[in-house]
């Protein structure tokens, strides 16, 4: 069974009386003009994080997350030099199963399509080694600017709870 949510392909598999979301994004640019800020936001969570290509994550964060990046999670901040490697660690050390992804509240900016948005998401991981899983809550609110014509995340709050 499949649909579409922008160019985000869905497809469910039920594995162990479980429904597991698998997200296969299509190759393409991500475009400031035809996507709403939540669309642009949803697609590159799901590139960053969920999607089983990682040069294709490596390649969201360099074109679509700014080096002035600052993330906070909880009491815990970092840099873009820290979040670069720790997608990288994340993905290759556990599996990363998105269950919802709801954008909140949106504001974008009428002239330059950049703006804020807020997100509720609901996912679970597992360790690659141990077979440890847990299941994680976060509300994300993603600031995004204009730069250079593209839109970049320029920073992220979460609070997070596991």
């Amino acid at each position: 069974m499949q649909s579409t949510h922008g160019n985000i392909y869905l497809s469910k598999i039920a594995i162990s009386h479980k429904q597991l979301l698998l997200f296969q994004p299509q190759p393409r640019t991500m475009s400031t003009e035809s996507q709403t800020l939540g669309q642009w936001v949803t697609e590159l969570n799901n590139t960053l994080f969920f999607q089983p290509g990682d040069e294709l994550a490596r390649k969201a964060v360099e074109e679509h997350v700014d080096t002035s990046l600052v993330v906070k999670i909880n009491h815990n901040v970092y840099t873009y030099d820290q979040f670069k490697p720790g997608i990288q660690h994340a993905r290759s050390s556990r599996i990363s199963v998105l269950e919802t992804f709801s954008v909140l509240l949106e504001w974008e900016d009428p002239v330059k399509k950049d703006g804020v948005v807020a997100v509720l998401s609901t996912w679970s991981t597992k360790d690659k080694a141990s077979g440890e899983e847990k299941k994680h809550t976060t509300v994300i609110i993603w600031e995004i600017k204009l730069i250079d014509g593209k839109r970049k995340v320029t920073a992220q709050t979460e609070a997070e709870s596991s």
